[in-house]
C-alpha cells in the first residue's frame, strides 16, 4: 500500500507449490512486482500488508527494497505451530523483528499480530494440503 495516496500498488500470492520455487514467498513476490515498477524511494513510502509475519528471506528483501512498513496477522510463532510442528520439521525459527533489528541505516516498523484468528484460520486450511499431513 502507498501510504501517501492509499492505494495497493502491488499484490502478489505464495507460489512456493505452484511454481516449485522455494523462494516464491508472496513476500519475495511483492517485491519483485515492485521493484520493477517503483523506485526505493517510492517503496520506503509503503507498508507492505501481509497474512503471516515475513520470515528472515523475506524481512532480508523487504529491507534491501526499502520498504519502511510491515503489517501481519499471524506471528512466527503461531505459523510454525501449523507449519512446522514437529521438531524434525524444516523451519528458520528467526522472527522479523529480529532481523530489522539488525539492520543499518533506515529502520522498518513493524506491527503485529493483527486479526492473528482469522489468519491462523486461512494458514491452518493451507499448510496440512501443502506438508501432506491431511
Amino acid at each position: 500500500v502507498h501510504v501517501p495516496s492509499r492505494r495497493i500498488i502491488a499484490t502478489a500470492e505464495n507460489t512456493v507449490v505452484t511454481e516449485k520455487d522455494t523462494t516464491g514467498h508472496a513476500e519475495t513476490n511483492l517485491i519483485r512486482i515492485a521493484t520493477k515498477k517503483f523506485s526505493r524511494e517510492r517503496l520506503g513510502e509503503c507498508a507492505l500488508y501481509t497474512s503471516t509475519e515475513p520470515c528472515c528471506m523475506c524481512a532480508g528483501a523487504i529491507y534491501w527494497a526499502g520498504i519502511k512498513r510491515v503489517v501481519y496477522g499471524c506471528s512466527d510463532t503461531a505459523l510454525y505451530k501449523i507449519s512446522a510442528p514437529k521438531p524434525h520439521d524444516p523451519a528458520l525459527r528467526l522472527s522479523s523483528r529480529t532481523v530489522f533489528s539488525k539492520a543499518q541505516g533506515s529502520r522498518v516498523e513493524v506491527k503485529g499480530p493483527v486479526e492473528e484468528g482469522f489468519c491462523r484460520e486461512i494458514h491452518a486450511e493451507f499448510w496440512p494440503k501443502y506438508t501432506g499431513e491431511c
